[in-house]
């Protein structure tokens, strides 16, 4: 990459990642109807509670809007439910997405749902009278505790992947919406379930029961989708719209209504997907315009590797591919006990790191296993493939550790500019990029030495025994590379999210129940990243010769994402 390219390159990424962005934030906005800020409040324990708010333009103190709050699920945080507050906002709604207790920015502890009740009801341009509740998954059993504990009074009830509660002290008007393949949940097929709720016997899906008026009316949905994208399904969301238009304005669509299935919240998506690829894309100069500095020229490197012939790279590309995938469950199972014997902070973060360096482990006893058997054919040893090639290794590995170091400042900077200056997060559904809490930060180290271990193993795997023979200009040659490597990491990891995802959607039922299923979720989201790790790792392979900078870089940003991905315990 010659160093106009590298300029040009860095700039277009910088470009791509606004116009990404600046349409994300145009629809969060109302493209200038609604006023979008982030605001924090305090629960009643003391914990402070993190949140969007979203205030149409013509919400006032004499002419107050109906209030609704939306609350995410487990391992989730605000921006998985953007849908909902974008498309009610803009049909005069004010909206308040909060991250609940533990999750996103928000500190650990309880009652997070019943602060965003009071907080929103206390506003003076929303109208206290007409208050309505979205919860999806845990975010439903949050929903339940908030109308027990606080004072005011909900109307309206969305449940996304999330059950009734027999416990409750009332039920306002509710919505019912589950996929029909969601594996935690046993109403699409078994209704029976629902009639106490319902006050009816043979109830039918798509049919409103009740009464608004009297705050009996209850609805059950079941689109075709499983329970992460409930979140973002188009019926779920022109659902929920249509359900508090009738709960919270009396079924009126005044001038300002609009369409229930004129829905834009997938700009929204798509806005946040080309804002993050974008970012993505500066690294990628970025290293190259550090690495042609003095202080870190010496990193600089060409690969010495052989390549592997067509049939090695498919045999053990496959044997790589597979490890991860069938490594997963009983590394997460080995992880999961041990967290009930050692006392860690964040929910998951055992059993995750469990799968990274227990995969990683057996990766290297693979490797160690083809090298030995290929023997003298080879010049590509354990050692060689997990050195640095330089005369002062530890010198290049610390040197290694900074230029990383500068990376994510510089993604921590870009992720700080769009959360300050656009009330966003470099992310499109699945989790992104997101600023850090103290708490969070301190969980970096950790996870980073775990992730630093496991992208080493992989690099070695990737541009040792699987490196694909090349020819051409170094851009042919590293396409080539690139495509192949993020093909074999990925394919087991798609497979088994298209047999969950096709093979429920075409049964209409969930193929894996119950928290396997559910733990079929972490696939759809680390496999993108894995993909832009894999690219990480050959480009830096590439451009250094060894695989210390790929790791590191993936590592810190692995660990960045972990940290803040996963919830607190209260």
């Amino acid at each position: 990459m010659n160093v106009k390219r590298r300029y040009l390159v860095l700039v277009l990424g910088i470009v791509i990642m606004f116009s990404g962005t600046l349409m994300a934030a145009s629809v969060q906005s109302g493209f200038g109807s609604i006023a979008v800020t982030e605001v924090d409040f305090q629960a009643a324990d003391g914990s402070m509670i993190h949140s969007t708010l979203q205030r149409p333009n013509y919400a006032t103190d004499t002419d107050p809007l109906p209030g609704v709050v939306v609350i995410h699920g487990s391992l989730q945080n605000k921006e998985w439910l953007m849908a909902f507050g974008n498309e009610l906002a803009r049909r005069g709604f004010v909206v308040l997405t909060i991250d609940a207790n533990g999750h996103g920015n928000s500190e650990a502890g309880s009652g997070s749902g019943a602060a965003a009740l009071d907080y929103i009801a206390a506003l003076d341009y929303v109208d206290e009278t007409q208050i309505g509740l979205i919860g999806h998954s845990m975010g439903g059993g949050i929903s339940w505790s908030a109308m027990e504990d606080s004072s005011v009074s909900v109307r309206a009830l969305v449940l996304v992947g999330s059950g009734f509660s027999a416990s409750a002290p009332y039920t306002p008007n509710t919505l019912l919406a589950t996929g029909n393949f969601d594996s935690l949940s046993s109403y699409p097929h078994n209704l029976t379930l629902l009639e106490p709720y319902f006050n009816v016997s043979g109830i039918i899906p798509d049919t409103t029961y009740g009464d608004f008026a009297s705050n009996t009316a209850r609805r059950a949905i079941f689109p075709s989708t499983n329970h992460l994208f409930e979140t973002i399904d188009h019926v779920i969301v022109s659902e929920s719209v249509e359900w508090m238009k009738n709960s919270l304005k009396g079924g009126v669509e005044d001038e300002h209504w609009i369409s229930s299935t004129n829905l834009l919240y997938p700009l929204w998506l798509v806005g946040g997907l080309i804002g993050l690829l974008g970012a993505i894309l500066t690294i990628f100069p970025l290293i190259a315009i550090l690495l042609s500095t003095p202080l870190f020229s010496d990193l600089k490197g060409t690969p010495s590797e052989e390549s592997a012939t067509t049939k090695s790279f498919v045999r053990n590309g496959i044997v790589y591919g597979l490890i991860g995938a069938i490594t997963f469950f009983p590394f997460l199972l080995i992880g999961t006990v041990l967290s009930y014997i050692i006392p860690f902070p964040q929910y998951y973060g055992i059993p995750i790191m469990s799968w990274m360096l227990g995969s990683g482990l057996v990766a290297v006893l693979f490797l160690f296993i083809i090298l030995r058997r290929r023997g003298s054919a080879t010049n590509l040893t354990l050692r060689g493939l997990l050195g640095t090639k330089s005369q002062k290794p530890i010198l290049s590995i610390v040197k290694s550790l900074v230029l990383a170091s500068i990376v994510f400042a510089w993604m921590y900077v870009l992720t700080l500019v769009v959360d300050l200056g656009l009330a966003l997060d470099l992310r499109s559904f699945l989790p992104g990029l997101h600023d850090l809490t103290l708490a969070q930060a301190s969980f970096v180290p950790l996870y980073f030495v775990v992730f630093l271990i496991y992208f080493l193993v992989e690099g070695a795997w990737l541009t040792g025994p699987m490196l694909p023979e090349g020819s051409g200009t170094w851009t042919k040659v590293q396409l080539n590379w690139t495509v192949k490597a993020v093909l074999i990491k990925t394919f087991p990891y798609l497979i088994l999210m298209a047999f969950e995802f096709v093979g429920g959607f075409l049964a209409s039922a969930p193929l894996v129940p119950g928290i396997i299923g559910y733990s079929w979720l972490f696939f759809y989201a680390f496999a993108p990243w894995f993909a832009i790790c894999t690219v990480i790792t050959m480009f830096a392979y590439r451009v250094t010769g060894n695989r210390w900078l790929g790791a590191m870089v993936n590592a810190i940003l692995c660990a960045w994402l972990l940290a803040s991905m996963l919830a607190f315990r209260g």
